[in-house]
């Protein structure tokens, strides 16, 4: 199956944020035209950076562990994006980013939980008609996802 989605992967310096002819190092992750820059917590000598080839020129031992360390993120981020396409997953920079980061195990939340959080640490603080309105409007809200997205009675049992 092919898709049109894209993905590319940039190296540059930040040339706005020099001292000592040292400039920050960024990877930029671009997919679907969406740009996210991250921060590989390292600073080249702006000198030696080569932006054709987003790789520092030379031969030194430094210049060396810098261009390893840009080949090892390149190919962690690739992977990371050919573990979320691997998955079935949507394909944006803050996924690839997150994955990357090892972030991605980070619970997510869903309505009813957002829901059952607000009800269990608010509603002692509400008057009894603001709590009772609360209430009603959740019910709305989740019999409106429920017809929308078409959600399975499992999950909405409740509401019924």
């Amino acid at each position: 199956m092919r898709t049109s989605s894209t993905f590319s992967i940039l190296f540059w310096i930040y040339a706005k944020r020099i001292k000592n002819n040292q400039a920050p190092l960024y990877a930029r992750i671009t997919a679907d035209r969406k740009k996210l820059n991250i921060s590989l917590k390292r600073r080249v000598d702006t000198r030696l950076w080569n932006p054709q080839k987003q790789r520092v020129k030379g031969t030194a031992e430094k210049a060396r562990d810098i261009n390893q360390y840009l080949d090892e993120v390149h190919s962690k981020l690739f992977q990371s994006y050919q573990k979320l396409r691997a998955e079935d997953k949507r394909i944006t920079p803050m996924a690839i980013k997150s994955k990357f980061l090892g972030d991605d195990k980070v619970e997510r939340f869903t309505l009813r939980n957002i829901i059952e959080y607000h009800n269990t640490n608010m509603f002692d603080k509400l008057h009894g008609n603001t709590s009772r309105l609360y209430l009603t409007s959740q019910r709305y809200i989740l019999l409106f996802v429920k017809k929308k997205c078409k959600v399975d009675d499992m999950e909405l049992k409740d509401l019924d």
